[in-house]
């Protein structure tokens, strides 16, 4: 992302940080968005980070996106799908439960939590880029599978599933509203 920070979003100062031990002052933000992040990180010490740098009466807004797993015709690319994870499992502790975090414990609220559906046309070749982008091909790189392999064996196998067609390729969403505690 910050490779592409100037051409994207000129203007906007980005800064590294740890989202556990955010470089921000108590209190400078009415709003946190984490998209697609806390898979990656100690969830136990980001919640009380949060509730630090917000505001009170803040909002974390959490989203993020399933694995596109499915079509909306036939069960190819269901079976193909779990064939995938099969072979390239995902990293052990990746899963969460956004909605059974320890929100209270940290002086935050759930508020409102939303499921949806959004269907993403692709053919083999924008799908190709994207099931390699997976933190399950990430895992299986970093324990020695040959990236070639990986995308050697995608592509074989997702020609029968795509051919030269376009398909509708589902994704299930999350959107977490959680608030800052005024309280705390």
């Amino acid at each position: 992302m910050l490779t592409h920070s100037r051409v994207v979003a000129p203007d906007a100062l980005f800064l590294v940080g740890r989202a556990e031990k955010l470089p921000f002052s108590a209190g400078a933000f009415d709003l946190i968005a984490a998209a697609g992040a806390l898979n990656y990180v100690d969830v136990d010490l980001f919640l009380p980070e949060a509730v630090r740098v917000l505001a009170p009466g803040g909002v974390l807004i959490i989203y993020d996106f399933s694995a596109g797993r499915h079509a909306r015709e036939g069960h190819q690319l269901d079976e193909w799908f779990a064939t995938f994870a099969r072979r390239y499992p995902a990293p052990p502790g990746y899963e969460l439960d956004v909605k059974g975090l320890a929100y209270r414990r940290s002086g935050l609220r759930l508020e409102a939590y939303a499921e949806l559906e959004i269907a993403v046309p692709m053919t083999l070749g924008t799908y190709l880029p994207y099931v390699l982008s997976e933190t399950r091909v990430e895992s299986a790189i970093s324990r020695g599978v040959p990236e070639m392999e990986i995308r050697a064996w995608c592509q074989s196998t997702l020609a029968s599933v795509f051919g030269d067609a376009s398909r509708d390729v589902l994704f299930a969403a999350y959107v977490a509203y959680v608030s800052r505690d005024g309280r705390t």
